[in-house]
């Protein structure tokens, strides 16, 4: 087929990008004008620039596809740019639904994410969970990523065939726009004084990227598949990155009363600096929160593999250090 990849200049979209060539397919790549393609240029039959919030730019992407995968999203959690995370997460889902079926496109692969889901605190969450608890905490990714879904699923009932998939928190190889990348500097370096007290699903990219690709054709329509996998705290995860560095992980947890009020000074602090800060309070409130999930359904059903914790990091690793970012 000839698929039409958004986001695929970011983390998750170069993966997708490899995993579509292996499997045959040709990929165009829709990206933000100044976006990296280093990594993705040869593999693609043609790179698009464009914003998945224009209309024209989704229109002239969509043309002439078999398929579109959505991975295009955005992450931030700082307050000046929660229009525009409406805007990429709400809006532009919908402009890439409408031009799916101004072009015929019959299969629209959503890339979600497991927060859109929320959480069982008493165990595990699969895809028949229905209670969204992240509501009112200032948590504005998952927030708009639910509505994003939710307006993308209304087009199931209009001929298009709608699959969405649910990342945990990935790791892996090709994290140029440094997911987890900063982490494991600042592991590196000292600069972790605490840890967060939740913890969350992890996963490696490349297995996710996969699952994306087998949802093409063994996705039923109208289904999620939660890609998550290891459910870990974020200790178990910095005791990983520290030990490759050959130090240990911060060894006081934060209550999350006490992240909160961090992430409130961080933001605090950005309104005079003009930078992005590194934590707000509802990224602390969701890091205070252990989220963990049920990926059998997209094992069984698209093939998906869970690889250990220790493999995500070591690959992760690995690949930040062949481009010189550990260096």
């Amino acid at each position: 087929m000839k698929c039409l990849l958004t986001g695929a200049t970011g983390f998750l979209g170069a993966n997708v990008v490899f995993e579509l060539v292996r499997a045959g397919h040709t990929v165009r790549a829709l990206g933000l004008p100044g976006s990296e393609t280093r990594y993705i240029r040869d593999h693609c039959e043609e790179i698009f620039f464009g914003d998945v919030t224009s209309w024209e730019d989704v229109d002239a992407a969509v043309s002439g596809v078999d398929a579109v995968i959505h991975a295009a999203g955005d992450t931030s959690f700082w307050k000046r740019n929660f229009a525009r995370q409406r805007a990429v997460n709400v809006d532009g889902s919908v402009i890439v639904a409408e031009a799916c079926l101004r072009h015929g496109v019959k299969r629209l692969i959503h890339t979600s994410t497991v927060d859109a889901l929320g959480y069982n605190p008493d165990g595990l969450a699969d895809e028949t969970w229905s209670t969204y608890n992240y509501a009112g905490l200032g948590y504005n990714y998952g927030d708009t990523k639910r509505e994003g879904e939710r307006r993308v699923r209304s087009y199931a009932g209009r001929g298009l065939e709608v699959v969405v998939i649910y990342p945990g928190s990935m790791l892996g190889p090709y994290d140029f726009t440094m997911q987890f990348g900063r982490l494991f500097f600042d592991l590196r370096d000292g600069k972790v004084p605490a840890l967060p007290c939740g913890g969350i699903g992890f996963c490696h990219v490349t297995e996710v990227a996969k699952a994306h690709v087998s949802a093409l054709t063994r996705g039923r329509p109208g289904e999620g598949y939660i890609c998550a996998g290891v459910n870990a705290t974020y200790r178990e995860l910095c005791e990983l990155i520290a030990s490759k560095f050959g130090g240990k992980a911060p060894g006081w947890d934060m209550p999350g009363w006490v992240l909160v009020a961090y992430g409130a000074f961080l933001e605090l602090v950005s309104g005079f600096t003009g930078r992005a800060p590194d934590m707000n309070p509802g990224q602390a409130r969701f890091m205070s929160i252990r989220a963990y999930y049920d990926s059998s359904k997209a094992v069984s059903e698209l093939g998906y593999r869970i690889r250990s914790l220790k493999e995500m990091v070591d690959d992760a690793f690995a690949w930040y250090t062949e481009q010189g970012y550990l260096r």
